[in-house]
């Protein structure tokens, strides 16, 4: 594979600007390398290489004054070769539970084989068990004379703060395009292929900033003679921008087809949920001014997405953000893998604050595309500044079956107060029950046996059967998450007020039932019930009454 018969083998040879490289190799050439590291970074970027480097470095018989090894004499070959005795790889992946490390610390006392430093790499940190980590702590605190632990992880967020303060932290970022293409260019010299500069690029934009994926992409090319123009863009810059495009123009249809193109092409939809909520992120980066994050991109390309930028509000690029963090975890589960993203594009596709038709090319006034194939709103603008969203019968179009999942709705906005017919509320109850279903599983047992029976403004008066469920909906925690739910199912900000039956607190009053809420409910003292207190818990919210 190309990615190791070009691997470097010394600090000079990994390509600038790199700080951790030129860190470690100072710290190498001034004997001041500590006993822990911790490499952060995307994967292909070099965190592994420059770990075996540092490696080879700190047993290297002949070291240079720069701290390069000398990559010729037995302990460099055989570190290369991989049979460096004194040089353990863990992938924490498949190594991950405690036994594991107590292995490693019933053997890390013994002196080393061969070489002045044992030196201990786990890969994959993060997949560590938390009690593996527990038992990794102390040994990392304090190791014996002569061990150097470096530890590798593309999730930091997973990795305990007591572990990374014993440690000292690099973080490898993604590699430019210049970058990229500097090093395809030497190994196409190498392997004697004719390649142009632009297909170089291509190879580098389709990469997404990683030297690994590069290489075999372009070992694939040279060797497989697979056709550059064969490449997708479904998972470069340019993709992740025409889906946003989609997003934002309300094509629903457009976004649908990216998902699907993708899932045909085998890529992995947790990955590339995740890689778009990163061009999401940076997209929000350069929306703020930071264009610094678009330096893995080239120059025609930025220009692209600065301008998309401007056209989007930062709001709605938080909801979508919200949005796909919320169901990227359930894509490994779902019998349809897909499923719970063509749902989410769905749901973004209706944000009432999405930006206009086109090409994104007006600052957001909430114009709908007009694709000719569904029911569309229409939006007009007030002399004295405020919005009103009228309802667009087209009798000639077909209705769009993906817009089903959610009602078209009249929204009166005036003096942020919105309005909503009773009618229409029932209309979209059971997406509404759906929403805080999603939201909080033991709130939807209450809100099944509710109804809503009045609108006041922007307040849905519901009716409850029993004063519990009044005094649980009534409580901060639920009233947040109802209304968030209003807000996903209707795409208005709506509150809730909460009413008891009025037969039942007829009977109450006479004394004919018994209320029941959190301060009389009586727990069964008999040693035959067995009770779940967990579920107990939750269903009380585990919360003392307030008195």
């Amino acid at each position: 594979m190309f990615y190791t018969k070009y691997r470097p083998q010394k600090f000079s040879e990994i390509l600038r600007p790199n700080d951790a490289a030129d860190a470690l190799s100072k710290q190498v050439s001034a004997n001041k390398t500590v006993h822990a590291y911790l490499f952060i970074g995307p994967r292909g970027t070099g965190k592994t290489t420059t770990a075996r480097i540092l490696a080879k470095a700190l047993n290297c018989l002949n070291i240079d004054d720069n701290g390069d090894p000398c990559t010729s004499c037995d302990i460099c070959n055989a570190v290369k070769d991989g049979t460096f005795l004194d040089l353990i790889e863990i992938d924490a992946a498949s190594n991950r539970g405690i036994d594991d490390i107590r292995e490693l610390k019933s053997k890390i006392n013994l002196a080393p084989s061969y070489g002045k430093h044992k030196v201990y790499i786990i890969d994959e940190v993060h997949m560590l068990t938390k009690e593996a980590f527990n038992a990794l702590l102390k040994t990392l605190e304090e190791p014996p004379r002569g061990v150097t632990f470096i530890l590798c992880t593309t999730e930091s967020n997973k990795v305990p703060d007591t572990i990374k303060s014993r440690c000292q932290i690099f973080h490898f970022k993604r590699a430019s395009i210049k970058q990229i293409v500097e090093k395809l260019s030497y190994i196409a010299e190498m392997e004697h292929a004719n390649i142009s500069k632009k297909d170089l690029e291509k190879v580098a934009q389709a990469s997404l900033g990683g030297f690994r994926d590069a290489e075999t992409l372009l070992q694939q090319i040279l060797e497989g003679e697979l056709s550059i123009d064969s490449f997708s863009d479904l998972e470069t810059y340019e993709g992740y921008l025409r889906f946003v495009d989609f997003l934002g123009t309300r094509d629903i249809k457009g976004a649908l087809n990216m998902v699907d193109e993708a899932y045909e092409e085998g890529l992995d939809l947790y990955v590339w949920v995740g890689e778009l909520l990163r061009y999401l992120r940076d997209l929000l980066f350069v929306n703020s001014g930071v264009n610094e994050v678009l330096s893995i991109v080239p120059k025609d390309l930025s220009e692209k997405i600065v301008e998309q930028s401007r056209n989007i509000e930062e709001t709605w690029i938080v909801k979508v953000i919200d949005e796909f963090i919320s169901i990227q975890p359930q894509i490994k589960d779902a019998f349809i893998s897909q499923l719970p993203i063509e749902l989410a594009i769905v749901k973004a596709c209706h944000f009432t604050d999405s930006p206009g038709v086109g090409e994104l090319g007006n600052k957001p006034v909430s114009h709908d595309s007009d694709r000719g194939s569904s029911d569309r709103k229409n939006v007009s603008e007030k002399k004295d500044g405020d919005r009103k969203l009228d309802k667009r019968e087209d009798s000639d179009s077909k209705k769009n079956p993906a817009e089903d999942v959610q009602d078209e709705f009249l929204i009166d906005q005036e003096e942020d107060k919105l309005a909503i017919t009773l009618e229409e509320v029932k209309k979209g109850w059971r997406v509404f029950l759906d929403e805080v279903k999603i939201l909080n599983h033991s709130l939807i047992a209450i809100m099944k046996h509710s109804k809503p029976i009045r609108v006041e403004g922007a307040t849905v008066v519901i009716e409850v059967c029993y004063a519990f469920h009044k005094e649980r909906l009534d409580m901060p925690k639920s009233r947040r998450l109802i209304n968030e739910a209003f807000e996903n199912a209707y795409s208005l900000k709506l509150k809730m007020e909460c009413e008891v039956n009025k037969e039942r607190a007829r009977k109450i009053q006479t004394g004919e039932v018994h209320i029941l809420t959190d301060r009389n409910v009586v727990v069964p003292n008999d040693e035959d019930i067995q009770i779940d207190k967990d579920v107990l818990m939750n269903s009380f919210d585990g919360e003392l009454p307030l008195m």
